[in-house]
């Protein structure tokens, strides 16, 4: 990589019908604990973590399309230059560069690709 660093991973977005269980679940038997969530007019979102372990528990009624594993999310230090280098080498995104200013303290910018298995993954900066 040469213009954009990979911190680790953001986080796994998991796509589940029962968020208050899987908030339970995950706070009684794995010990983790809400870093975020937010209560779209359409869905909701719930971020727990343990140490460097984050969670994003999506909740959906209709047919999980891609799976239970909605994205596996990137971090990255600069999204705009990670995401033109990642263009400049035929990766094709689904989405623009994206601002979620409701996402952690301060928002995060994204954007969503597939991977080669059609995975779906997400650069992501956190603001």
């Amino acid at each position: 990589m040469e213009n954009f660093s990979v911190l680790g991973f953001g986080h796994v977005g998991i796509s589940v019908r029962d968020i208050a269980r899987s908030r339970r679940f995950y706070e009684e038997m794995l010990g983790f604990k809400v870093v975020w969530e937010y209560h779209f007019p359409d869905r909701e979102l719930l971020f727990m973590g343990n140490g460097s372990v984050v969670v994003e528990f999506l909740q959906t009624d209709s047919a999980l399309a891609d799976g239970p594993l909605n994205h596996l999310s990137i971090l990255v230090d600069d999204v705009e230059k990670a995401k033109a280098e990642l263009e400049s080498k035929g990766v094709v995104f689904e989405t623009e560069l994206l601002l979620d200013e409701d996402l952690y303290p301060r928002g995060e910018k994204f954007a969503i690709f597939r991977g080669p298995d059609n995975e779906r993954l997400q650069l992501e900066q956190i603001l």
